[in-house]
């Protein structure tokens, strides 16, 4: 996805919609498959997102619609990092408290 060209997707799009759309599938399904571990997540958000455009009615309300799914997906992972920052400072409180220990500190 590095060599991206906008302007080129932009007049496929305006020029022949059919073939951007088959074009966006296989590029979308070749971004996917190259992420073995994530695969099935990301074919169902990807779903979802061709959902959410399908029926928005316009492409405003579903950029709208996207980017408050995008917010909630960030609020979600900052849960999630708030969350391991709190687990490495109790691993670090464990350590500090086995170092601490007699016969155990550095030697």
């Amino acid at each position: 996805m590095s060599c991206f060209d906008f302007d080129a997707w932009r007049d496929l799009a305006s020029h022949d919609p059919a073939e951007f759309f088959r074009v966006r599938e296989r590029t979308l399904s070749a971004f996917i498959a190259e992420r073995h571990e994530s695969e099935e997540g990301l074919r169902e958000l990807q779903a979802h997102i061709d959902q959410v455009r399908a029926v928005s009615g316009s492409p405003v309300v579903a950029a709208r619609e996207l980017a408050r799914m995008l917010g909630d997906r960030l609020e979600a992972l900052a849960g999630h990092m708030q969350q391991l920052d709190r687990n490495v400072d109790l691993l670090q409180e464990v350590v500090q408290r086995i170092r601490a220990e007699p016969g155990r500190g550095p030697e």
